[in-house]
């Protein structure tokens, strides 16, 4: 086997792929690592969005690469075309913590609270869009005229924002220093207020109205864009911030399109700064998804692009690695079969003899009528051998303590990763770091990727609010998810389940209710994307991220929800007990209800 991954033993130099939180990488890097998904060219358009993804999905990337002075830096047919036509230029906007904490001060008032937010909000758009005008005056190849237009555009600016004249502001370098200064010497807790132009403390992108036309006429745009405002991490807002957000959706747009990147369930108020009036989804704003699917083109090409980029940075690595799988092998057609083929052998692996293994381990019941099944390449063998394939590899890990090569290969990586950036340099990370001590042979790369799973469930328990609830109840139902999948005869089983609750259980919906929007924002649970749309329901489907299904060797398969019985709130542990046929036994777990039992 071919690994790229090999030539790093003994390496001593920088992991590349040390770095996995987009919030901190220069312009230069995210240029760099930028891979065009389909998301990413949909989002220039005139429409208010709402893009909502898990922790990790991509979405500081897709903010910030909208922008021009990004886009003016990549060789793409589509991004030459959009900043030669000037039709959408987007302003980056971070939701930054130090006035976002401000606001949460006891003892502002709620008209205070508001100004304070619309200011630094404006501020920090100010500051983004002179960042993008400079861009666009590079462009002018006079030197002469690039200086007099920076030179007069700032004078300009400066008149109609703070209504006088500043002979300080030479060129809209100075201005943004300016704006800057403000901004980092504001204090909330003063009356000062007219140290802050009366057009920072209105509706927010106040400043960019007044300003358009003046921009416009100073950089030769003849049609004034449309501003794609990309506002970042809103999922720290406070309702009046998202009050404010939802006012701009309601009104007229004035070529403004508000970008709103945010976690799961955290816009939670639709409620304008009228009250009474809401705006409404598909009608004032749109709500887009951006998570990937693991066998996604977009996540393959991504992560892809990522693992050759950052090894280019490697100096052990002098080949060029275009694919994953040259970094860490592949084992055949790097298929489950195939890791299981090299384990088990050639004889083991035939269709015909994996089909008998997977009889013989049926309830003794499902044994006898299983010669009479129509297609059984797809009624036994397609359906069971997944299950059957892993029952047989925890099987060996229990005999002491072997550690199989299954866990491995491309697919498995991404697998794991759950189409998320961020959990696939992570697990990256680490595979790089074992890599300089031992050849990445598929058994130590199954090592590596149980141990990211176990961190993974482990820091469960440090998510905010609710992460020891998750913790717990997630372990109680991986444990007896493990259960049956494992002990006793080969039952359908999966990493799917749906949780029911008593008839007249509201309250216990209400409070399970919160631990479960956390999970899903945080990536520990999946749900569709009617569910991330319109809210959980009683009768929601879920299914465990695919670490968890790693670390208790659950099959990280879908199919019928597995229906899981809760309590107050919590999933509830239940011992297993045995259910007699007329010849041998199944194992009956009372942890499910008694619909799931028969495994149809």
């Amino acid at each position: 086997m071919d690994r790229a991954a090999d030539l790093l033993v003994g390496y001593k130099k920088k992991n590349p792929f040390s770095d996995s939180q987009a919030r901190d990488y220069s312009d230069g890097r995210i240029i760099s690592e930028f891979y065009p998904t389909s998301h990413f060219w949909t989002l220039f358009n005139e429409q208010h969005e709402i893009l909502i993804g898990t922790r990790g999905s991509g979405k500081t990337f897709l903010l910030k690469m909208l922008r021009y002075s990004m886009l003016s830096h990549i060789d793409d047919p589509e991004a030459i075309r959009i900043t030669r036509e000037k039709k959408f230029i987007a302003l980056y906007i971070p939701m930054r913590m130090e006035f976002v904490a401000s606001l949460s001060l006891n003892s502002l008032l709620e008209e205070k609270r508001m100004e304070v937010f619309q200011s630094a909000f404006n501020f920090l758009l100010t500051e983004s869009l002179l960042t993008e005008v400079l861009e666009i005056l590079n462009e002018i190849k006079d030197n002469y005229k690039r200086l007099i237009t920076d030179v007069r555009l700032a004078r300009d600016l400066y008149k109609i924002w703070f209504s006088s004249t500043d002979d300080s502001i030479s060129d809209i370098f100075s201005l943004i220093t300016k704006l800057k200064s403000l901004y980092y010497n504001y204090d909330i807790k003063s009356d000062a207020k007219n140290e802050i132009p009366m057009v920072f403390k209105r509706a927010i992108c106040s400043p960019l109205f007044l300003a358009n036309d003046i921009i416009c006429r100073a950089l030769n745009i003849e049609e004034p864009p449309t501003w794609l405002i990309c506002i970042d991490e809103a999922e720290f807002s406070h309702e009046i911030m998202l009050k404010c957000f939802n006012s701009v959706f309601r009104s007229d747009s004035k070529k403004i399109a508000l970008k709103i990147a945010t976690l799961p369930f955290h816009y939670f108020t639709y409620e304008t700064l009228v009250p009474g009036v809401f705006a409404a989804q598909n009608n004032d704003f749109k709500i887009k998804l951006i998570d990937l699917r693991a066998d996604d083109p977009d996540f393959i090409s991504l992560t892809n692009g990522i693992c050759s980029q950052r090894l280019r940075e490697c100096e052990a690595i002098e080949r060029e690695v275009g694919r994953l799988e040259d970094f860490v092998g592949m084992v055949g057609k790097d298929d489950q079969v195939d890791y299981f083929r090299a384990q088990f052998g050639e004889e083991a692996a035939r269709p015909e003899n994996i089909k008998k293994g997977i009889i013989a381990s049926f309830p003794e019941v499902r044994k006898e009528s299983a010669a009479s099944y129509k297609m059984q390449r797809k009624t036994i063998y397609d359906k069971y051998a997944p299950i059957y394939f892993l029952r047989c590899m925890y099987h060996l890990t229990r005999e002491g303590n072997y550690k199989p090569g299954w866990y491995a290969g491309g697919a498995m990586i991404r697998k794991v990763s759950q189409g998320n950036p961020r959990a696939y340099i992570q697990i990256m990370n680490d595979l790089f770091e074992r890599a300089r001590i031992r050849k990445l042979e598929p058994n130590q790369q199954h090592e590596v990727i149980m141990e990211y799973a176990a961190n993974f469930c482990d820091a469960t328990r440090g998510l905010m609010s609710f992460g020891p609830t998750i913790h717990d109840n997630l372990t109680i139902l991986c444990e007896n998810l493990h259960q049956r999948t494992h002990d006793g005869a080969l039952v359908t089983t999966g990493s799917s389940f749906e949780l029911k609750y008593g008839r007249d259980d509201e309250m216990s919906f209400a409070e399970s209710e919160k631990w479960l929007q956390l999970a899903i924002a945080y990536s520990r649970l999946i749900v569709c994307e009617d569910v991330i749309k319109n809210g959980l329901r009683k009768d929601t489907k879920y299914a465990l991220a695919n670490a968890y299904a790693v670390r208790y060797w659950i099959p990280m398969r879908s199919g019928r929800p597995v229906p899981i019985k809760t309590f107050n709130s919590k999933i509830m542990p239940y011992k297993i007990s045995m259910k007699k046929f007329k010849e041998g036994n199944v194992i009956q777990y009372s942890l499910f209800c008694e619909e799931d039992i028969d495994d149809d």
